[in-house]
């Protein structure tokens, strides 16, 4: 199943109105403590592993790593000096609610693209699931091969991260990195890595939907199918599979 970063906009409706805390983080965003962490926080030579969901300023959550129940890893250094600043206020284990000015939010994403929101702030709530090496992001780099010098080479470049653990590659960043090579028409390769996925994260219902994807874009009808099944008997609410499952019996 495709995912999308945190930073892509996807809208569900959410009925909470929030409250204007009365902390505020160093760079002077409000934010409140939803729930208390412990230990060392983050600083700009940490990776973090966190969960998050974003809401604009009407209640709307623009997209949520819970709704795949997949975490994202993200290098501090890859953000903007006012999310550092903002985000060093969490501590592991702890979960937070940032209040966002507008205007902030834009220039702290460096970039206007895909951004559609209303109201005069964004909720962005965080949990810091754990603090991790100043790793770079595995996804981002092989992304950034393919645009450069071709998916042969940037296959290369993933064999190469993967032996020497240089970037970090979580089940969210493998997942991208399949669909970087099954958009480049590359299926033998994105079923290795979903293939990969698979066996890293065994439970996992996007894990088995996606490699099911590979091997039907294959023409592996029989792989896809059973791949499918095991990601629905994971998660019963996956209706992409379910789909998916219907049609290959037609």
């Amino acid at each position: 199943m495709r995912w999308l970063s945190p930073l892509c906009l996807l809208v569900f409706l959410c009925p909470r109105a929030y409250a204007q805390p009365a902390m505020t983080t160093p760079n002077g965003w409000a934010y409140e403590v939803l729930r208390p962490g412990s230990g060392p926080g983050l600083n700009a030579q940490s990776g973090a592993l966190t969960h998050n969901q974003l809401a604009d300023g009407s209640g709307k959550v623009l997209v949520s790593t819970y709704q795949i129940g997949v975490p994202d890893y993200q290098l501090m250094s890859d953000l903007s000096p006012a999310f550092q600043q903002a985000f060093s206020v969490m501590q592991p284990g702890g979960k937070y609610r940032f209040f966002i000015p507008m205007e902030d939010f834009r220039e702290a994403m460096r970039s206007q693209a895909a951004l559609s929101l209303s109201g005069p702030r964004v909720i962005w709530d965080m949990e810091l699931l754990e603090v991790l090496p100043p790793k770079p992001d595995g996804a981002r780099l092989v992304a950034q091969a393919i645009r450069q010098d071709g998916p042969d080479e940037a296959y290369k470049l993933y064999e190469s991260l993967l032996r020497n653990g240089s970037a970090y590659f979580g089940e969210w960043e493998a997942n991208q990195v399949g669909y970087l090579f099954l958009q480049q028409g590359r299926t033998d390769e994105s079923i290795r890595i979903f293939s990969g996925n698979v066996r890293n994260y065994p439970r996992s219902a996007n894990a088995h939907d996606s490699l099911a994807e590979a091997y039907l874009k294959a023409g592996d009808a029989s792989q896809a199918a059973e791949h499918y099944k095991k990601s629905l008997d994971l998660n019963p609410r996956n209706e992409n599979a379910r789909a998916m499952l219907a049609k290959l019996k037609e």
